[in-house]
């Protein structure tokens, strides 16, 4: 069951834009969740900026960063392998602070086909 951000703003954000976003992955099955994390630009044409596969033991956690490339507007899909997994996403600064306005938890994720 794939998971998307939809669009999220990167523009006038405190301290600073997101330059870069976190992927939080929580596996809470008795096996090991796999998947990717797509990060799109959203100015204009979607574009694919980036693939990070993931990797999380059983009942355990893992993260994955991606580059935001610039963009002023982004969004994250989560693909796991299969159902059992939580996941929160995160927008990042060059410095690595959380920008709040950008953090979606498990239960804000929209899932698509």
């Amino acid at each position: 069951m794939p998971l998307t951000t939809g669009p999220i703003e990167n523009t006038g954000n405190l301290p600073a834009n997101a330059t870069s976003v976190r992927v939080k992955v929580l596996n809470l099955t008795g096996g090991l969740l796999t998947g990717v994390v797509r990060v799109f630009r959203l100015n204009g044409t979607r574009q694919l900026l980036s693939t990070t596969p993931f990797a999380a033991n059983a009942n355990a956690s893992t993260f994955v960063t991606a580059g935001v490339g610039g963009a002023f507007q982004y969004e994250v899909e989560i693909v796991p392998n299969q159902t059992g997994g939580l996941y929160s996403v995160y927008g990042r600064t060059a410095s690595g602070n959380i920008i709040d306005a950008q953090r979606l938890v498990n239960s804000e994720l929209t899932q698509i086909l």
